[in-house]
């Protein structure tokens, strides 16, 4: 027999439980609401937010093995054949060696998954331009394998911020410059944003270029490249990158150069006053292929 007090005590539970349900429910219909869900990246969003050190993974696990290594290289590996597979593939094999150490034993970047980046990106039969940097950029967070391209969480470059100019100032391109400075979707088009060494210490700028060996096998690319295929436009921005000028068959190909696009360099001249883009997509247009689409959403 229940008395008066039972009979509250049951009443103020039953008041609870109701309330508790009500907010429960609040709570699932506030989850529903596309303004309150949090928003899950996407593979490609999150291979570029890896910022490696000795400890992560992308980096302390490197390709065990040379076959796994030269597997990155995807559509890519018949036509540079000759330089990755016996009996000619001594110099990519010390690549590999030099490579594999670094990544085991320092900071390096971009992280291990995205060193063939550019290749992955651009498959072979989609290459309709060229832009050939120096090396990744040095500091955590920026390097992704393509020759001046940041992830979108990081801050634009000053040599990024000159190509926009230049874009911005081509009567003939429509471009709005991006708050961020992930340039995949022009390599996903054709363009083949490729750096002449494609590791590079933490912090320490160039300091893979003599080393490592990477010049020998970029060059072989630039190479195979102008000899195994035609109207190709190359952008050669710096002596660095104009140097490479005579790896490449003018006679087949649109050279187009110009100073570096490096705020340092602007003392040269002005690099943002050249209508390089518009003339790339002018040329592809007069040989049949389909223009690039440089704004950047």
């Amino acid at each position: 027999m229940q008395g008066p007090m039972d009979k509250f005590i049951k009443k103020r539970k039953t008041d609870d439980d109701g309330a508790n349900e009500a907010n429960e429910n609040q709570t699932k219909e506030k989850s529903k609401s596309p303004l309150k869900q949090k928003k899950i990246p996407s593979i490609k969003e999150d291979k570029f937010k890896l910022n490696p050190t000795k400890k992560d993974d992308p980096n302390s696990k490197f390709y065990s093995s040379y076959e796994s290594f030269i597997d990155s290289l995807g559509t890519w590996k018949e036509p540079l054949k000759y330089f990755i597979n016996p009996p000619n593939n001594s110099q990519m094999k010390s690549i590999y060696a030099f490579v594999k150490k670094e990544y085991e034993t320092k900071t390096i970047f971009p992280p291990r998954n995205l060193i063939f980046n550019a290749f992955s990106t651009t498959p072979w039969d989609k290459v309709k331009v060229v832009i050939i940097g120096q090396d990744p950029y040095p500091n955590p967070g920026d390097a992704m394998g393509l020759s001046f391209s940041v992830p979108r969480t990081q801050r634009i470059p000053g040599s990024l911020i000159n190509i926009y100019k230049c874009l911005e100032k081509d009567e003939k391109i429509k471009f709005i410059r991006p708050k961020h400075g992930d340039l995949s979707s022009w390599a996903e088009q054709g363009v083949f944003l490729i750096n002449a060494t494609l590791t590079v210490e933490c912090k320490k700028a160039n300091s893979h270029q003599k080393n490592s060996g990477w010049s020998k096998f970029t060059d072989f690319v630039i190479k195979q490249i102008s000899s195994q295929k035609k109207n190709v436009v190359f952008l050669l921005w710096g002596r660095f990158a104009i140097d490479k000028s005579s790896l490449i068959d003018s006679s087949k190909h649109l050279i187009i150069k110009n100073i570096h696009p490096s705020p340092l360099a602007q003392t040269k001249g002005d690099f943002t006053k050249s209508t390089q883009f518009s003339q790339t997509n002018e040329y592809l247009e007069k040989n049949g292929l389909e223009p690039i689409k440089w704004e950047i959403k």
